[in-house]
């Protein structure tokens, strides 16, 4: 894959999880994960959904301070999403044994199983975009960073 694309995913990606923060109805993407899950009543926020991807992602021990700089969101909202995907049996907590006020999570069965359905959807939006970019020069995708990055500025 040429840099530039990767450069012009990232561009969307970042514009898309800044626009997604806003958007109070997300129906259709909750709907398919909670079929997948047999949790016909829970509808994940993309927030949610990208705390379990990161923590699957990491071998690291993940903490809040970890999640809230990778997600450039505030510590309160980690704790919130966190606080629903404990509740569902996401994840599992665990406290620092050199720091008993440091919490570590990590995903549960159900919680892995979470995070492999949002990478393949993840990996389905990538190559509809990856398509897309095959339509421009290299050059039009810069302009097209451009203009998302200072886009998303303005957001």
């Amino acid at each position: 894959m040429r840099d530039v694309h990767e450069k012009a995913f990232q561009a969307i990606q970042d514009f898309v999880v800044k626009r997604e923060r806003n958007i109070q109805n997300r129906k259709s993407m909750e709907d398919k994960l909670a079929k997948e899950l047999n949790d016909s009543n829970r509808n994940w926020t993309i927030t949610q959904l990208h705390i379990v991807s990161l923590i699957h992602d990491n071998e690291k021990p993940i903490n809040n301070t970890f999640l809230a700089d990778q997600l450039n969101i505030s510590k309160a909202a980690v704790s919130k999403a966190i606080s629903v995907l404990m509740e569902h049996n996401m994840l599992s907590a665990h406290r620092n044994a050199n720091n008993n006020r440091e919490i570590h999570y990590s995903l549960t069965e159900k919680g892995k199983q979470l995070a492999a359905i949002h990478d393949r959807i993840h990996e389905m939006v990538k190559s509809r975009y990856m398509q897309l970019f095959e339509k421009f020069s290299d050059s039009e995708l810069e302009v097209v960073i451009k203009f998302l990055n200072e886009w998303s500025k303005q957001i």
